[in-house]
């Protein structure tokens, strides 16, 4: 999704927010006027996030009637991922791309998970505490839904915490079906833009679950090991059409009967909570 201020990239769990200043408006001077711009991009970053979709209703500035942007703007760790000083122009400028994870535990859902527990929302339902056991499962299998046969005037709108009903209104997947600390470092869903047949997605899936090296935010944190590790067996997939979606913001996915019961017969309740990445929408 691109905007003037920045993209978000929902498939890798990124924010990107890019910031321009003038150069003329901050004393010529280069290393004042890049400083000008990074205040920008991250102001950018904040206006983005401010905008994103938790469910159906709500979306991250009316947390807290408004409060949680503020903290947000203390809360994120940015890096630069793009940095440029025009000087052959009329009006010389810098103009810098900053970044910030989604996910992780310095993350932006791991924020919001943080902030709901203070503001409750009155539908939500909280996360399941995290289990003793580990919250590995190799052979669990992963879910690909399709939207992109669906009218542009119904395409689904990416969120936080989607959720998916069956054609007749059982739910089978909502943030009361994921552990707190999966969801907050690993997020409820992917969404990514391709044209690639259904086999050829499930392919170019199998090729990416390789193990990768560590994320940069992971750095930030020496020590740590709550991170999941790549699962060394290769996972099994299913991929089922989404029939419609629901509600104002259009975030609800809805699946035939059919494919509901291939996934109940496929996932365990326990793989359900273990396995919060698991959903990769395709619209």
């Amino acid at each position: 999704m691109r905007f003037f201020t920045g993209w978000i990239d929902w498939d890798n769990g990124y924010i990107y927010g890019t910031g321009r200043a003038f150069a003329a408006d901050n004393g010529n001077k280069r290393s004042r006027t890049i400083g000008a711009a990074q205040l920008v991009a991250a102001a950018n970053i904040v206006k983005l996030a401010s905008g994103l979709h938790l469910d159906n209703r709500h979306t991250l500035e009316k947390l807290g009637h408004g409060t949680f942007i503020l903290k947000l703007k203390a809360f994120l760790r940015y890096r630069t991922h793009q940095q440029r000083f025009v000087q052959n122009s009329r009006r010389p400028y810098a103009e810098v791309t900053l970044v910030t994870p989604m996910r992780g535990v310095e993350g932006l859902t791991a924020a919001v998970l943080k902030q709901l527990k203070g503001h409750p929302l009155q539908w939500q339902k909280y996360p399941l505490p995290d289990p003793v056991a580990n919250m590995e499962n190799s052979d669990a299998p992963w879910l690909v839904i399709d939207t992109r046969q669906l009218p542009r005037t119904a395409a689904v709108q990416p969120s936080l915490f989607p959720k998916i009903t069956s054609s007749s209104g059982q739910t089978l997947y909502d943030l009361n079906k994921v552990y707190s600390g999966a969801h907050a470092l690993r997020g409820m869903a992917r969404y990514v833009h391709s044209n690639a047949s259904a086999a050829e997605i499930v392919a170019e899936l199998r090729h990416q679950r390789q193990p990768q090296e560590q994320p940069w935010w992971q750095q930030l944190l020496p020590g740590s090991n709550a991170w999941a590790r790549p699962r060394r067996q290769r996972p099994r997939y299913i991929v089922a059409t989404a029939q419609q979606v629901r509600g104002i913001a259009r975030t609800n996915l809805v699946i035939s009967n059919r494919d509901a019961e291939q996934l109940r017969r496929e996932v365990s309740p326990v793989d359900t909570a273990i396995l919060p990445d698991w959903l990769r929408c395709y619209w």
